[in-house]
């Protein structure tokens, strides 16, 4: 399996908390738009009714998502859930997946879930995340995949079709709390495993 690295050029998200993020590019938009509604290019613009979002900011992976200690992999599930909400909003599973053992049906199922989203011109509005609050229950061996209890805070979810008619149900905003397993290998961390903590 490939190891998790910083995405130089993989596109990465841009809502997760203390994660930086790069300048948008000035030209073409991750949406595929090749001249911004806003008339702004290069000038981030979250998605609406009438369109998808544009230039949304990349997230790059800190300094410290690479070290294998506690601190590193904080720092890194951050990263982790910053390429998730970037893929929200432009449908570009890249830096996520290559962060994540695509193996896990979790895994299989998330992607499918973003390409729906955004097949034939479909597009969503909203749907950002943040992280509160993650902590690592770290064992010093490391025999085991490390884990982390993490809170995770996702804004309302508006779908469109194409056309800009309305497409499925809109989802409600949700506080939720996830498991999040996680290896260091090649030097990387990598995501193993996750799934939503019940009760």
């Amino acid at each position: 399996m490939s190891s998790c690295q910083d995405p130089g050029s993989p596109p990465v998200p841009g809502a997760v908390t203390e994660t930086t993020t790069a300048p948008p590019a000035a030209s073409a938009s991750p949406s595929g738009s090749s001249s911004p509604s806003s008339g702004n290019p290069g000038v981030y613009k979250p998605a609406d009714s009438k369109g998808k979002a544009e230039n949304v900011p990349v997230p790059v992976m800190p300094e410290l998502a690479k070290e294998n200690s506690k601190e590193g992999l904080e720092a890194f599930i951050r990263y982790w859930y910053a390429t998730y909400s970037y893929a929200l909003e432009t449908g570009d599973m890249g830096a996520w997946s290559a962060c994540t053992d695509m193996t896990t049906p979790a895994a299989r199922a998330h992607k499918e879930s973003v390409a729906q989203n955004y097949i034939e011109n479909r597009w969503i509005v909203g749907g950002r995340l943040t992280t509160p609050t993650v902590e690592i229950a770290w064992d010093a061996d490391g025999l085991q995949p490390q884990s982390a209890k993490v809170q995770v805070i996702q804004e309302a979810i508006q779908y469109f079709d194409a056309d800009g008619a309305k497409g499925q149900e809109d989802s409600p905003s949700t506080n939720t709390a996830d498991a999040v397993f996680s290896r260091f290998e090649d030097d990387a961390w990598r995501v193993t495993d996750y799934g939503a903590l019940v009760g």
